[in-house]
């Protein structure tokens, strides 16, 4: 009779447990969505962290936990990775990289020639348009192209505010980019031990659901960052292939910028038009439509089959719900929305389906028999 209240008195401390537990997680969510904006090189870093992480895992089991070298298996072998990145940035660097900044510093210094082109250009037409359009037809054009231009500025603006905010902001983003090297160190070095720390918090008799619920997390992020990754190789690639076929002039750094800029949604990839059009009209204006056309048809076979696919693949979902699901997240939280509502709702979806599951064998478990 004795057992029974100390029986139901550790099942509530249990309880307990599991609610603290949670509700640290909740909060400590909340506040990296309040500080999304000076956090951004951090989540840059765990982007960085799930891709490096496979790598390091496979170099530390083949350094062998004999004598002093057990001791330092994760720090060597993070290390090592570094080592072998930065042979990799430094021979493609004495390879191609001469190749690529000689053209990247060309079109830096070129650009202001450029714009002065494009203005002395614009001004013409702007000349010819007030002469030769009616009156009454370029009030309607003006008013249409005030109104765009307005949503345009509008949105530019709450994406500048979003990502950037106060000079405060600012320089915690600044500080957070200078120290991101060494913050992924230590991601890598020390992910085991904080992940078992992760896990003693919880009640032994959830700490495997934790451990399934992580490894679902896990699985998902980083195939979705994975996804994105090759999304924008495949973007820069065929941006490249499209602006030499043209013989634009600086296709290089300007398939770097398309594929870059193509992991930032709905403004990156009209950034990376911006810049080759002025390229175009300051070189070979003649181009302009021709170059128009490429990354129209680009961003069109982008967002109507890579995006779906690569990301349905991704994180196992059909691309028609990756494409409500983008309508959906950028209506309800904006430009991050668009970001995060993928992997997102897959991490939802599967952390449902094994709760439901498990719910389901624990509900069919056979009672003791007395």
């Amino acid at each position: 009779m004795s057992m029974m209240p100390t029986t139901h008195r550790s099942h509530r401390m249990r309880q307990y447990r599991t609610m603290l537990v949670l509700g640290a997680v909740v909060v400590a969510v909340y506040l990296a969505w309040l500080a999304r904006g000076a956090m951004f090189p951090f989540y840059l870093g765990l982007a960085i962290s799930y891709l490096l992480l496979p790598v390091v895992n496979f170099v530390q089991r083949l350094i062998p936990p004999i004598g002093f070298l057990k001791r330092i298996r994760r720090t060597l072998a993070v290390l090592l990775v570094y080592v072998a990145i930065a042979g990799v940035i430094t021979v493609v660097a004495m390879t191609v990289g001469s190749a690529i900044v000689t053209q990247v510093l060309e079109l830096s210094d070129n650009l202001p020639g450029y714009v002065d082109d494009i203005k002395e250009e614009y001004d013409y037409w702007v000349q010819r348009y007030e002469n030769d359009v009616p009156a009454d037809v370029q009030e309607t054009i003006e008013s249409n192209v005030d109104a765009i231009s307005a949503m345009i500025g509008t949105a530019s603006q709450t994406i500048l505010t979003t990502t950037f905010g106060t000079l405060r902001r600012f320089l915690g983003f600044m500080t957070g980019l200078i120290l991101l090297p060494l913050w992924v160190f230590y991601v890598l070095k020390d992910q085991q031990k904080a992940m078992s720390f992760f896990y003693r918090l919880w009640p032994a008799n959830l700490q495997d659901d934790v451990r399934e619920v992580v490894h679902i997390v896990d699985r998902i992020l980083a195939a979705y960052i994975r996804g994105q990754l090759f999304l924008g190789f495949v973007v820069g690639g065929v941006t490249y292939a499209g602006l030499w076929f043209l013989d634009v002039e600086y296709a290089v750094p300007l398939a770097l910028l398309a594929g870059l800029f193509e992991m930032v949604p709905i403004i990156g990839p009209w950034i990376s038009f911006i810049a080759a059009a002025i390229v175009v009209l300051a070189t070979h204006p003649e181009q302009i439509w021709a170059v128009a056309i490429l990354f129209l048809a680009i961003q069109q076979l982008e967002n109507t089959l890579l995006v779906p696919k690569i990301q349905g693949d991704a994180v196992d979902m059909n691309p028609a719900v990756i494409m409500v699901l983008l309508v959906v997240g950028g209506a309800l939280f904006g430009f991050l929305g668009i970001i995060v509502i993928v992997p997102v709702a897959a991490i939802v979806r599967d952390v449902f389906l094994y709760a439901y599951r498990r719910l389901s064998e624990e509900a069919e478990l056979p009672e003791t028999p007395v």
